[in-house]
């Protein structure tokens, strides 16, 4: 059983050296039309992999999607994982994926784990942190047992997942043309990924002694980021509305009529919530509320050029610049 790691990387060098330092297998790391010394690093790590193996491969088209999918064409190996190139790997954990899947191979498609912060100052955690855990920061802890992957439970991330070859031939790469780009935050490609490995039938657990540790840095530990990633993650829902999987329902404008009701709803929870001084439940109540904004915007005010100046302008009022 070979297992092949597929680290897709954007202008992190310094992260990806770390990153590297811990595999013991193979590598495959897709540079991503990176324009810091990525190339380099990667050579420099060559002489850590004497007695293994580490692919080097440079994707033109910018995109994760187009990275990975780069990555899983050229990957061999029974099992493929993808593992972002801001990620530290516990010590035990591939000896927990060999014992996972040589025990139970026939019954598992695809595995996650537990995905835990590493913080660059743990000094300035907010108290207000909680609705930045699951999205924003994928903070992605849920317990101390195992569970099967379905449509109500939290979804696998592709920043810490584990898969079948076969199943990634069976239903197809990464959606090309959404998610992360450069340094936009746009999501949606592991969703779709995701939505396709439930609708084949296939089998995931959530395994807790799979851990691995993802950098934190300080601009993502902010309500402005938070912000922009809600309305990033709206935009995402309307190009998976448009091109992939349209939503059930009746829409106004084009947006589904029951994004409307969530947004009025939170709104008026933010409202409460601020009067009562709860600062975490007034920054949660604002996920919905900017994910309709963000599809909003992205089905019917986006491509309007009169609309670009002043819509810029309120950005800036309310959002600070962030970097993926």
């Amino acid at each position: 059983m070979k297992l092949n790691v597929i680290v897709p990387t954007y202008n992190r060098a310094a992260s990806l050296r770390k990153t590297l330092a811990n595999f013991e297998v193979v590598v495959t790391v897709v540079n991503n039309n990176s324009t810091d010394e990525t190339a380099q690093a990667v050579e420099e790590m060559r002489a850590e992999f004497a007695d293994k193996n580490l692919e080097y491969l440079f994707e033109e088209k910018q995109g994760r999607s187009y990275a990975l999918n780069t990555g899983i064409k050229s990957a061999g190996g029974d099992l493929l994982t993808t593992v972002d190139d801001d990620v530290r790997i516990a010590e035990n954990w591939f000896v927990e994926i060999e014992k996972i899947f040589r025990a139970r191979w026939n019954e598992i498609d695809f595995a996650g784990g537990k995905m835990l912060p590493e913080w660059e100052d743990d000094e300035k955690i907010p108290a207000w942190i909680a609705p930045l855990k699951d999205g924003v920061l994928s903070w992605r802890d849920y317990g101390d047992e195992e569970w099967r992957y379905g449509p109500e439970t939290p979804m696998l991330t592709g920043g810490h997942a584990i898969f079948k070859r076969s199943v990634l031939d069976e239903i197809g790469p990464f959606a090309e043309g959404v998610g992360a780009t450069g340094k936009n935050l746009m999501s949606c490609e592991d969703d779709i990924l995701y939505d396709k490995l439930l609708t084949a039938g296939k089998c995931g657990i959530y395994f807790p002694q799979l851990v691995v540790y993802h950098f934190m840095p300080k601009y993502r530990v902010s309500k402005s980021y938070y912000r922009q990633w809600c309305f990033g993650a709206g935009m995402s829902w309307e190009l998976m509305d448009e091109f992939y999987k349209p939503i059930a329902g009746a829409r106004i404008l084009g947006v589904p009529r029951y994004l409307y009701r969530e947004a009025f709803g939170e709104l008026l929870g933010k409202i409460k919530a601020a009067l009562f001084f709860n600062e975490t439940e007034s920054l949660a109540r604002e996920n919905k509320i900017l994910v309709f904004a963000g599809f909003f915007y992205a089905r019917n005010l986006k491509d309007r050029r009169w609309l670009a100046k002043p819509l810029t302008a309120l950005a800036k009022l309310t959002v600070e610049p962030a970097e993926r």
